[in-house]
């Protein structure tokens, strides 16, 4: 066996029959990837020349891991060679992080702003040719950057105005008629807004020139250039961050498929473009390398291998390895019995799905599962178009719809078996409701413009806003910090937009124009894409074995530590594949797991069959009766008299309410048919209005 310094270009001396014990763990099932167990190389004048006198009390410079490469016969191996410990005259302890362990001990303390520190976007270099290049990505084309609108909470602190702040408003002034109250009027009562989500003649960024803001109710006067960003593509930035460490990420799967080959990472810096150049480190979340990636292997079930000799790397799914053929048979190489261990009833475990961070919602009830949210709310459906999950009551004979559940609900059945917690590094955005309100004529004025995706409270990095009327100027600090935000980047009839849908959510009819959501929950959803095939194993297989295996060098060096193996017949996934190197080749005993699912065969519900108002064979229809009834009635009435409707929420729609008339309620009115005079009374109509829901066949 021989050990290569490739820095130096030299062996190191090692002890005679020196041997390496390798241990490469399957990636699905472990945080690391492969390495050896310690190694002492003799404390040589070589040895300690080549590593720079580690163990010299004097040495000023940090031991940093060096690039070697180990050879056995037919197997050769480029790795990461960390120093451990050393003594002089003694030994020097070393570990050796081979391909994707060498890669991940590169990455775990690296900032992705670092990547691009000192980078700029090329041929932006004042603030109008900034919003030039924001302008020329609208048409969504642009290979590394994307833009469109995104909401930020409102702190201007005005009671009129749109509800949320908005980067990357791009449209013009439009007369929103108010219809609603006024429509019997001759002339219907009408404001003016700036509409942030238009194209055509006329249409800008709305921050393509001097505007003053509010913050807390204090005027700002902001330069061109604020509340606008482009958005990196979020293959470009992976490519970027394995070419800094030395890696070419090869075409894979969110390269080539739709919506993810457009896929872009939001940030919320609302002052990118204001000094006229564009950092790109603005434009990624404050994170570090091995985080950002964590991102990608727990939301998509997928780990990214590497291959130190050729300097590349690629991804693969579980999903896929999962379904596979099996294409090597390793049962000539078992040397003893294997041992099984098999499952408890209890030991079997289900997928949980849930983001570190979530914006602040909308709902004042939240549920840590579906069989909460469910027994709470019988008639809950899924609403694919946004990722929410709605109930429906009824106020009088009108339909009413609450959302009980937002689009980053976490993915959590509920049952019984013990949860294997995912939790992704990351921020979901929720699609809202952009409004206008206003008041006019002592009446409540709203006009929605569209849902946008929210991202919660903005960044500032780079400003200083002037406050209206005065002379000082002051600095903005920076707000907080947010994790990874993936956004879809699509054109919505023309127009640029951002979404975690498969559905169209700007759209009239909503059609559904992606396979894929970025949610977890639904049947575009991540567990239903990425988690399914991975739950089942976890329900039904994944029994230990462990098998005494003699490799040779050849399997040594090509056997797959995520691919399907068979043995006597039956497929396996190895856990942790053990071998040596150098010295006698023996037996080693690895880790396998089982993937054949036992009998009898546990599968995660669907949502439809959780949510059981999605497939139901009946629906609520409302009903109202008014009758005209005597004083003496109306009198009798009591509490029920100008009694306001109570929301009724029933439960599910079913055969054996056909023909009833559920949640009935009564309210007796008045109303002055002629005033009363000196010389007549005044003459009144009483009514009493019925509301109930009947129960009828779709």
């Amino acid at each position: 066996m021989k050990i290569t310094n490739i820095e130096k270009g030299e062996d190191y001396n090692l002890k005679p029959d020196t041997q390496i014990q390798v241990e490469r763990t399957n990636p699905f099932f472990n945080d690391y990837g492969e390495q050896t167990t310690p190694l002492d190389l003799p404390s040589s004048e070589r040895n300690r020349r080549i590593l720079g006198f580690p163990d010299s009390f004097g040495r000023r410079v940090k031991m940093t891991a060096t690039d070697v490469a180990i050879q056995d016969g037919e197997y050769f191996a480029q790795c990461r060679q960390v120093v451990l410990s050393a003594q002089y005259k003694g030994g020097i302890s070393t570990s050796f992080y081979i391909n994707d362990g060498s890669f991940y001990s590169r990455i775990q303390k690296v900032k992705l702003k670092d990547i691009f520190k000192g980078e700029f976007i090329p041929g932006v270099n004042t603030v109008e040719e900034g919003i030039n290049f924001c302008r020329n990505l609208r048409n969504n084309s642009n290979e590394h950057y994307g833009i469109f609108p995104v909401l930020f909470t409102d702190d201007s602190g005005q009671k009129e105005g749109l509800n949320y702040k908005v980067l990357n408003g791009f449209g013009k002034e439009k007369v929103l008629r108010y219809d609603k109250i006024y429509d019997f009027l001759p002339e219907v009562p009408s404001v003016t807004s700036f509409h942030p989500d238009m194209s055509g003649e006329g249409c800008d960024f709305y921050n393509a020139v001097q505007r003053t803001e509010y913050v807390n109710d204090v005027p700002i006067t902001l330069a061109p250039g604020y509340y606008m960003s482009p958005f990196i593509r979020a293959n470009y930035l992976l490519k970027r961050v394995f070419a800094y460490f030395g890696y070419d990420l090869q075409e894979n799967f969110f390269t080539r498929t739709e919506p993810f080959n457009k896929m872009v990472v939001v940030n919320n810096v609302m002052d990118v473009l204001v000094n006229g150049k564009i950092k790109v480190a603005d434009l990624v979340p404050d994170v570090t390398c091995a985080d950002f990636i964590s991102v990608f292997r727990k939301k998509f079930c997928c780990e990214f291998t590497s291959d130190e000799g050729k300097r590349i790397a690629d991804i693969i799914f579980l999903r896929d390895a999962l379904n596979e053929t099996p294409n090597t048979d390793l049962t000539h190489c078992v040397t003893q019995e294997p041992t099984l261990s098999y499952k408890s009833e209890n030991d079997y475990k289900r997928i949980t799905l849930s983001a570190e961070e979530k914006v602040d919602s909308e709902i004042s009830d939240s549920y840590d599962d579906l069989d909460s949210l469910v027994k709470a709310n019988p008639n809950a459906y899924f609403d694919p178009v946004d990722g929410a999950i709605y109930k429906t009551g009824w106020s009088g004979d009108f339909q009413v719809t609450v959302k009980i559940g937002e689009a980053s609900q976490d993915y959590n059945t509920g049952e019984t078996l013990e949860a294997k917690e995912i939790k992704v590094p990351e921020l979901i955005p929720e699609l809202r409701m952009l409004s206008y309100k206003a008041t006019i004529k002592e009446e409540d004025f709203t006009y929605d413009m569209g849902k946008f995706l929210y991202v919660g409270s903005y960044m500032s990095l780079n400003s200083k806003m002037v406050v209206a009327t005065e002379p000082k100027e002051n600095t903005s600090e920076s707000a907080n910090k947010q994790k990874t935000i993936l956004a879809f980047s699509y054109l919505s009839d023309g127009r640029p937009a951002g979404t975690i849908s498969a559905y169209d959510v700007n759209a009239p009819s909503h059609p559904r124009i992606f396979d894929y959501a970025l949610h977890y929950n639904g049947p575009q959803g991540i567990f239903e894409k990425f988690y399914r095939e991975y739950d089942l194993l976890l329900r039904n297989s994944l029994h230990d074995m462990k098998v005494k295996l003699l490799l040779s060098q050849s399997q040594k060096q090509n056997l797959s530590s995520y691919a399907k193996v068979v043995i006597r017949g039956v497929p396996f996934f190895f856990n942790k594949l053990k071998f040596t190197l150098g010295g006698k080749n023996e037996p080693v005993e690895s880790e396998l797991y089982t993937v054949s699912l036992m009998q009898p065969t546990i599968t995660a519900p669907t949502i439809n069959e959780q949510l059981k108002a999605m497939d139901v064979k009946y629906k609520w229809v409302g009903k109202e009766k008014r009758t005209s009834v005597s004083w003496e009635e109306y009198k009798a009435a009591d509490r029920e008299r100008n009694k306001t409707f109570v929301t009724v929420y029933p439960p599910l729609p079913s055969a054996e309410y056909v023909g009833v008339q559920y949640g009935k309620q009564r309210s007796y009115t008045e109303r002055i048919t002629r005033k009363g005079g000196w010389f007549r009374h005044g003459e009144y109509e009483y009514t009493r209005t019925e509301v109930w829901l009947e129960c009828v066949p779709i």
